[in-house]
C-alpha cells in the first residue's frame, strides 16, 4: 500500500471506529503519521482510500460504512457496506431475461412451487433482453429470476434485505433465498437452464455473486421446479427458477455486502417463529421445501 493507505489503516485500527478522510488525516497528521506539502491532504486522503475500493472491491482492506465513512473491511460482521446510490439506479439500466405474460399459464399452471413438467424449448424460445426500469413497468412481460435455496442438513442459509437494495417492496424482510434478475449475457438460451447438470458453470457463477463458497461447499445442486405467486403487484412480474443447494459445511461469505446482511443458518422452525419477517417467496418455499 501507498503512504496514504497506510497511515489510514493505522489510524483506523488504533480509533477502532469508522471515520471520515478529513478526520483520518487529522488525527494522522497530529500525531506524526503523515507529513505532505499538498494543499489538501483530506482530498488526497479520500481519493486515494476512494480509489482502492473501487479497483481492489472486496480485496481492498477498506470500504465505505455510510457515505463519506471509511472503515475496515475486517469490521463487516459487524458493519453493512454502504454502496452509492448511483449503483442502485444502474441497475434498473440493466438489460434482463424476460418472456410473455400471455405464455406463463402454458408453462406454469398453478400458483406456488410448480414441480411438474415444463416444455423448456418452447419457454427459452420466448426469452428476450428488456431494459429492466421498462419491465418493471410493463405486465406483459415476465422477467426471470434465479432462486437459490441452501441448506446444511436441517438448516436454511437465511439472511436480512437492506434498504440498499432497489426493490423497496424488499427493505428489512428476511429472505431464505438468493439469487438476481438473469441477464442476456448469461445466454441462457444456449443450455437447458431447468437443467443443473448442464448449466451447473452458469448456476455456480450466479451464486457466486451473492454468497462465497469454499471449493468443494457444494455436496448438490437439485431443480426444484418454477416459482410464481400472484398475491402481490411486483409478485406478477417475476417468475424464479428454484434450485435447491445441500452443502458440504458452514462456511460461507456473503458477496453482496451492503445489500444482504444478518446471514445465518436456522432451522424451519425457527424461521416459522418469526414467518412474519420473511418475504412471501420465502414463506412458499419454506412450506414447499419443509412442510411441517
Amino acid at each position: 500500500m501507498g503512504k496514504f493507505l497506510n497511515v489510514a489503516y493505522r489510524v483506523l485500527r488504533e480509533q477502532n471506529k469508522p471515520l471520515s478522510a478529513q478526520q483520518i488525516t487529522e488525527i494522522a497528521m497530529g500525531a506524526g503519521y503523515l507529513a505532505t506539502q499538498g494543499q489538501t491532504p483530506s482530498q488526497t486522503m479520500k481519493s486515494k482510500l476512494s480509489t482502492d475500493i473501487l479497483q481492489k472491491g472486496e480485496s481492498s482492506l477498506f470500504m465505505r460504512s455510510e457515505q463519506a465513512t471509511f472503515a475496515l473491511r475486517e469490521w463487516g460482521e459487524q458493519l453493512n457496506e454502504y454502496v452509492a446510490d448511483r449503483y442502485q439506479k444502474a441497475l434498473f439500466d440493466e438489460d434482463i431475461i424476460v418472456f410473455p405474460a400471455s405464455i406463463l399459464r402454458r408453462h406454469v399452471p398453478a400458483i406456488g412451487l410448480y414441480r411438474g413438467p415444463v416444455d423448456s424449448t418452447d419457454l427459452l424460445s420466448q426469452f428476450r433482453p428488456m431494459r429492466r426500469r421498462i419491465a418493471e413497468d410493463d405486465p406483459s412481460v415476465i422477467q426471470l429470476v434465479s432462486v437459490f435455496v441452501l441448506r446444511l442438513r436441517d438448516e436454511f442459509l437465511t439472511y436480512k434485505r437492506t434498504k440498499r437494495l432497489p426493490e423497496s417492496r424488499l427493505h428489512d424482510y428476511y429472505s431464505l433465498a438468493f439469487g438476481g434478475h438473469l441477464n442476456p449475457d448469461d445466454n441462457p438460451g444456449l443450455f437447458n437452464i431447468l437443467d443443473p447438470q448442464e448449466s451447473y458453470p452458469w448456476l455456480e457463477r450466479e451464486l457466486h455473486e451473492e454468497v462465497k463458497l469454499p471449493r468443494g461447499g457444494i455436496e448438490s445442486f437439485e431443480y426444484r421446479g418454477l416459482l410464481y405467486d400472484d398475491s402481490r403487484p411486483v409478485s406478477r412480474q417475476h417468475i424464479g427458477i428454484v434450485y435447491e443447494i445441500f452443502l458440504a459445511s458452514d462456511a460461507f461469505r456473503i458477496g453482496e455486502r451492503g445489500f444482504l446482511m444478518d446471514a445465518k443458518f436456522e432451522t424451519a422452525g425457527k424461521i416459522r417463529e418469526r414467518l412474519g419477517d420473511f418475504e412471501n417467496w420465502s414463506v412458499i418455499l419454506l412450506n414447499e421445501l419443509a412442510p411441517e
